[in-house]
């Protein structure tokens, strides 16, 4: 059977012509891709880099309205050149109050490589009408760059300051404008003097409602007013969130006790196990007063026990002085609880004091939670 002068088989060397012909195929395609990726290059840099003076104030306004605070930060110099600086999410932007309703450019005033641009900016009423507006200058400067339309303007210095919030030891979330911010314990800068520290974020200008999450075990104390970012030329600030507990940490400490002591009540023991016991008995069986089996008489018959509580303190949690996310019940005040018995047929009552000790220890979102006689 003949073979085709261009059919070759496995492993054959390519012809000098077959070679050229790949070369140019291979080149055409290259060239192709080559200018694809040019003009698209170009058609992005056209698109979304600042070409006109104006350009970079127009997007950074433009971002304080839409609240865009992580893709107006997250390139800047400071949040670059510092790990611990974080940036809170657009939907913590977008609730701060104090943030700008509109803008427009009034006026460009460019010499060279360098530019001042006139902006005018307004903030809306509650009723939605304008409350008031400013107009401001905002400095920039063009930076040069190799490649097509990769010339560009920039603002000079952006309007953000660092927020620095300061926690007693590292909680599991934080309330910022309603929204929950977890702070990750490895980005705070400590405190020396405990197991707190201070985490700081890079803040757009509005206000900012610092708290805790309504569902914490814990809450602030005392409340925080808002901060303001001013709009223009902000400058760094600290708040410090001290913390006590919640209505939530309260309520399931005492239902805690409650459970504690219904369960010590209903026993029909004399001295259940890790619950108050009869003084005159340690252990059912076991008086503490001299046997009655040390004179010959036969052990006494118990019957018919019943616990009653009779009283107990009102629930006061008070801070470790060791660890602030720790609490304990004051247990200067005792409880009381009435025993009665049969004893050989005799009715015997006690009147019996004893602390409820509890501990509870929380990062905020849960809780660890213990009672008994001694201290857990």
């Amino acid at each position: 059977m003949s073979v085709s002068p261009r059919e070759r088989e496995a492993g054959e060397a390519l012809s000098a012509v077959d070679a050229r012909g790949l070369r140019r195929t291979l080149l055409h395609w290259l060239t192709v891709v080559v200018v694809l990726v040019s003009v698209f290059s170009s058609v992005v840099n056209w698109v979304f880099v600042d070409r006109e003076p104006q350009d970079p104030v127009v997007t950074w306004l433009g971002g304080l309205e839409n609240g865009r605070s992580r893709q107006l930060l997250s390139r800047t110099e400071a949040v670059v050149a510092d790990p611990t600086l974080s940036i809170f999410s657009n939907r913590v932007y977008r609730h701060a109050a104090g943030r700008i309703s509109g803008h427009e450019i009034v006026g460009v005033d460019r010499s060279g490589s360098r530019a001042e641009i006139r902006a005018r900016v307004w903030w809306d009423g509650p009723d939605g009408t304008r409350d008031r507006e400013e107009v401001h200058v905002y400095p920039v400067h063009q930076v040069r760059r190799s490649g097509p339309f990769n010339d560009q303007w920039q603002l000079d210095s952006p309007d953000a300051a660092p927020l620095s919030i300061h926690l007693p030891a590292p909680l599991d979330e934080l309330s910022v404008n309603g929204e929950t911010v977890r702070p990750d314990r490895d980005e705070r800068v400590p405190d020396p003097q405990g197991p707190g520290g201070t985490w700081r974020f890079e803040a757009l200008p509005g206000d900012y409602a610092i708290g805790l999450p309504g569902n914490s075990y814990y809450a602030a104390d005392p409340p925080l007013e808002p901060h303001t970012v001013a709009f223009r030329e902000p400058r760094p600030a600290t708040v410090a969130l001290r913390i006590e507990p919640s209505p939530r940490m309260w309520q399931e400490v005492d239902d805690r006790i409650e459970e504690w002591l219904e369960g010590c009540t209903a026993s029909e023991e004399l001295s259940p196990e890790e619950c108050p016991s009869s003084r005159r008995w340690a252990a059912p069986q076991e008086p503490l007063e001299p046997s009655a089996a040390a004179t010959g008489a036969p052990d006494p018959q118990i019957t018919d026990v019943r616990w009653r509580l009779v009283s107990r303190p009102a629930l006061v949690l008070v801070p470790d002085p060791e660890d602030p996310l720790r609490w304990t019940a004051d247990p200067h005040r005792p409880a009381e609880a009435r025993l009665s018995y049969e004893e050989d047929g005799e009715t015997v009552t006690e009147r019996i004091e004893f602390p409820v000790r509890a501990t509870v220890r929380s990062t905020g979102q849960s809780a660890e939670i213990s009672v008994g006689l001694e201290q857990p």
